[in-house]
């Protein structure tokens, strides 16, 4: 089964964060085995977005951010574009949720039949309560 990564485990592999070695072993689990890992195109926006945030915060040097993006695109991660913003819109609202960010994840999840992996306890109880297929790394 496929596998969704959501763009708060790439940005614990790559901003020293601790749950990062968890994330790590996780993903070598994962190509070790050949699993297919996708993400929305979102997710490097993401990433970019926290990364500026931690750096901001001074909790991120900013000249490890080059090393840090060049970590995440040695990845075999398959990008996906937004193909279906009406479904995206409706996760949204059945999460109950202002952004549709976390929904476009469960959208891409639902569209290739797999599981989304997140860091996120709110969005796992959330979704799992919709019957999301979505999984806590702890």
């Amino acid at each position: 089964m496929p596998i969704i990564l959501d763009a708060n485990l790439l940005v614990a592999l790559v901003s020293g964060d601790p749950r990062g070695d968890q994330v790590s072993r996780s993903l070598l689990s994962w190509i070790d085995q050949e699993v297919d890992l996708h993400a929305p195109e979102l997710a490097k926006y993401e990433v970019a977005n926290a990364l500026t945030r931690l750096i901001v915060g001074n909790a991120f040097p900013a000249d490890r951010a080059e090393e840090a993006w060049n970590d995440l695109l040695i990845l075999p991660i398959t990008y996906h574009a937004l193909r279906n913003a009406p479904r995206v819109i409706e996760i949204s609202l059945e999460l109950n949720r202002q952004s549709a960010y976390d929904a476009a994840y469960l959208d891409l999840a639902e569209s290739l039949n797999a599981e989304l992996y997140t860091l996120d306890g709110p969005l796992y109880r959330n979704a799992t309560a919709q019957g999301f297929n979505i999984q806590l790394l702890q």
